[in-house]
């Protein structure tokens, strides 16, 4: 099936190809190719030359593309804009509604990506074959294209909204390290029988006990094979968040944990959902702070927000508070290992229901505990979540 998938886009990737290369992009801005879609929109373009894509590295596009005295919206994001490239992070603004059929498909370095609130579908393997390791879907998604996530070996976490109502084929197939599904929607998402094939041991978090039994009782959600229910009460984790200069006018969030946050604007406007380890906020020279709030969908948990700042003196002052971590936290054949200097530390250790398993100054460093689960493990001021096999 996937060599069939790859020789399908690699087919439609050459016409597309062909095509581009007689008719050319409209825009380059930036580093980015854009198409002009209408009197006030583009669409982000693939960047084919000889046969490569040429976009790479981190890609934090722009809700707005100047040219010939025109303002334009960016959109769109054309079908393989990305496909095959060298891209390992991407963060899409608001402004882009439509995201094409294998956007970024085989982009195998891509391990984040942040999708604008404004997106309502998946489309068709959108992501597949990439290394994103954790995604959230933002409110407003109702369908999930057939294999738009087909062959993320690292997917690890996601999130799904509230009105998700559809799950193509293969839309999940061979992600063999899915290990953790917060699904909002109260009824079961309609999923092809083969939408997690290759997949088991997924933990699929919901809202109640009624919820619960309408997932059990589905002929995709109930296979205890593949899925095991749970009701999703918060993590009891205090989540960690670091600041750090990310170029001349970007500040980087480094958050992570497999967790998703919600990040306000200084007028409490909700301007970005990600489950991305980084996101990206503008250097301002004027003070401006921003609400980090961790999220399953289900519950924000306001106790536990945080607080960035785009003000480049206070970046600094968040850098000489904070501590350097030098630790490395892994789970390996039902032992977790720390490593690094622990003196003078307490571990904490939960799942992901908030259960504590563990409480004890940090002096072995290697913990044996049941495996088959996902942990949180808090050591010092270093939190990570790991998969205990």
């Amino acid at each position: 099936m996937r060599n069939f998938f790859l020789h399908m886009i690699a087919i439609a990737a050459l016409s597309l190809v062909t095509a581009g290369q007689a008719a050319g992009q409209d825009i380059l801005a930036g580093g980015i190719y854009y198409n002009i879609i209408s009197d006030t929109q583009v669409a982000v373009a693939p960047a084919y030359f000889d046969g490569v894509n040429h976009y790479e590295g981190c890609i934090i596009l722009p809700e707005k593309v100047y040219c010939d005295g025109v303002n334009y919206d960016v959109a769109a994001i054309a079908p393989r804009a990305f496909w095959q490239s060298a891209v390992t992070q991407v963060q899409i603004p608001n402004s882009v509604t439509m995201i094409g059929e294998a956007a970024f498909a085989d982009a195998e370095g891509l391990t984040d990506i942040t999708l604008p609130l404004g997106l309502t579908a998946v489309s068709r393997y959108m992501l597949a074959g990439t290394g994103v390791r954790n995604v959230v879907l933002p409110e407003g998604v109702t369908s999930i294209g057939k294999g738009a996530f087909e062959d993320c070996a690292q997917l690890h976490t996601v999130f799904l909204p509230l009105t998700l109502s559809e799950i193509g084929d293969h839309a999940f197939a061979y992600c063999s390290n899915l290990m953790e599904i917060y699904s909002d929607a109260s009824t079961p998402p309609y999923a092809g029988q083969s939408a997690f094939e290759g997949c088991s041991g997924i933990n699929v978090m919901v809202s109640n006990a009624s919820t619960t039994l309408r997932y059990q009782d589905d002929e995709v959600w109930g296979d205890e094979q593949v899925f095991s229910m749970w009701i999703d009460e918060g993590l009891a984790i205090v989540p960690s968040m670091q600041q750090d200069y990310a170029g001349e006018n970007w500040t980087a969030l480094t958050l992570g944990n497999s967790l998703a946050y919600k990040i306000y604007g200084p007028d409490g406007y909700l301007m970005a959902l990600t489950a991305a380890d980084r996101y990206f906020l503008p250097v301002d020279a004027l003070s401006t702070d921003y609400l980090v709030v961790p999220t399953t969908l289900m519950y924000d948990d306001e106790e536990l927000q945080l607080v960035a700042t785009s003000e480049p003196a206070a970046i600094e002052d968040i850098e000489q508070e904070r501590p350097e971590s030098k630790l490395t936290i892994v789970g390996l054949d039902g032992t977790i290992y720390i490593g690094g200097d622990t003196h003078g530390m307490w571990t904490f250790i939960y799942d992901v229901y908030g259960n504590l398993w563990y409480e004890r100054p940090s002096v072995n460093n290697w913990i044996n505990l049941p495996g088959q689960r996902v942990y949180i493990i808090k050591v010092g001021n270093t939190v990570r979540k790991v998969y205990l096999n």
